[in-house]
């Protein structure tokens, strides 16, 4: 085993999943666990096979493409018009906004023999993919594309919150959203029994009962990976924060000035940097960087330590107040969940499970 690595314990994730699929159900819920974080990889979404979860939710093809699952596999990102006959082929249902991709969404089920559920898209405030709620028009357009083909199935409507705007749920948009299914069964005199809401900032909601009646799905992945809510910016108490550890060897280590000496301009990404005189420091370097890790997301475990930055291959730290460490060790991090999305998509980065 080398250094950097990603040690992921199943057994705590599979502890976090469980406790939000039975707090969803017990209202009511289906739960689609979201596993781009990870890539969809084996380890993981094989132990989600054998959970509670409803669904399994990514949005990338080649990650449900090597799912083994006998649950539905639910594209959440839009689909590429260049990808339609992959959307159908390696998912059973996927949020779509665009009229024009349903048309192609459909012809390319129709080659497959195989049909297809779309999950309207609708925009309730975040102001990143879907219909607006207030154009109705659009609604009525994408919704009847998809009645218009025949190996279609308007299976319901969704959202999205928070991941643009920071738009946190709420009753007006959560109950906005099982208006414009109920109108839509109205209209068209369809079932589209899906209503679903995305984000791990619907925990609070959820545990206070608070989540309209109607809204029957949650599509959530942070929460259960690393038991933070990103919207009030929390961990939440019940869930564990040390599903995922990442470890980094010290190469460097030596007393130096805190400011940086000279004239100064931008970094290695063009980001100018203004460094406080802190006095005389012992400053330590780690074989890992950007192309590696999201630095913001690493939480020493050691809280003596305190992360300077980096460039593209290192990571400096601050190690002033643990002066015992020395050049051959190792530091380990908690991560959040951009630094699990980071290290995941990182071949550099080691993947070790437990």
């Amino acid at each position: 085993m080398g250094y950097p690595h990603i040690t992921v314990n199943i057994n705590t994730l599979r502890e976090n999943v469980e406790r939000c699929a039975e707090l969803c159900h017990s209202q009511g819920i289906a739960l689609a666990a979201v596993t781009k974080c990870f890539c969809a990889v084996p380890p993981i979404s094989g132990m989600l096979e054998e959970s509670s979860c409803d669904w399994l939710a990514d949005a990338r093809i080649d990650n449900l493409r090597i799912l083994k699952t006998a649950k539905p596999r639910f594209l959440i990102r839009v689909s590429q018009p260049w990808e339609v006959e992959d959307t159908v082929r390696w998912s059973e249902a996927s949020l779509q906004s665009e009229a024009e991709t349903i048309r192609l969404l459909g012809e390319a089920a129709s080659r497959l023999g195989k049909r297809h559920q779309v999950i309207l898209s609708c925009d309730l405030g975040d102001l990143r993919e879907g219909c607006f709620f207030e154009n109705k028009a659009d609604i009525y357009a994408a919704a009847e594309a998809v009645l218009a083909q025949p190996m279609l199935e308007l299976a319901g409507v969704g959202m999205n919150l928070g991941c643009f705007g920071g738009v946190l749920p709420c009753q007006e948009n959560m109950g906005g959203l099982v208006d414009i299914a109920n109108d839509l069964r109205s209209r068209y005199g369809v079932s589209a029994p899906v209503v679903s809401s995305g984000g791990s900032s619907m925990i609070h909601d959820l545990l206070a009962c608070r989540v309209p009646e109607g809204l029957n799905q949650c599509r959530i992945g942070e929460l259960w990976l690393t038991g933070h809510d990103p919207g009030l910016g929390v961990d939440i108490e019940g869930y564990r924060n040390d599903g995922f550890l990442f470890s980094a060897q010290l190469v460097e280590v030596k007393n130096k000035p805190s400011k940086p000496i000279g004239p100064t301009g931008g970094d290695a990404f063009g980001i100018v940097r203004q460094w406080p005189d802190l006095g005389p420091m012992r400053r330590g370097i780690l074989a890992c960087g950007r192309q590696d890790m999201e630095l913001e997301g690493l939480i020493p475990q050691d809280g003596r330590i305190r992360i300077l930055g980096g460039s593209s291959d290192y990571t400096l730290v601050d190690l002033t107040d643990a002066p015992e460490y020395a050049v051959g060790d190792i530091l380990t991090f908690r991560l959040n969940y951009a630094a699990v999305m980071r290290a995941f998509t990182s071949p550099y980065v080691e993947k070790v499970y437990i």
